[in-house]
């Protein structure tokens, strides 16, 4: 779940499972969704517990979590 400056191996949570990933410094949430192959209009994500935008910068010591949203009508 932590994002090192240089590119290295980290865990994001993806839908309630740890996913290992390799990213560069500087990444924001919305690259993560892309590597990872997620739908942005239809998953969220939270740093440290916070939601955030897509746009929200990734690094040091984040807990990054993207989780799918339900939704209908």
């Amino acid at each position: 779940m932590y994002l090192n400056e240089c590119m290295d191996s980290f865990k994001v949570r993806l839908n309630g499972k740890y996913v290992k990933i390799k990213l560069e410094k500087g990444m924001n949430v919305l690259d993560l969704m892309h590597w990872m192959g997620v739908n942005r209009e239809t998953h969220l994500a939270r740093k440290n517990g916070e939601l955030v935008s897509e746009l929200e910068k990734v690094g040091g010591h984040d807990r990054i979590e993207i989780f799918g949203v339900v939704y209908g009508g």
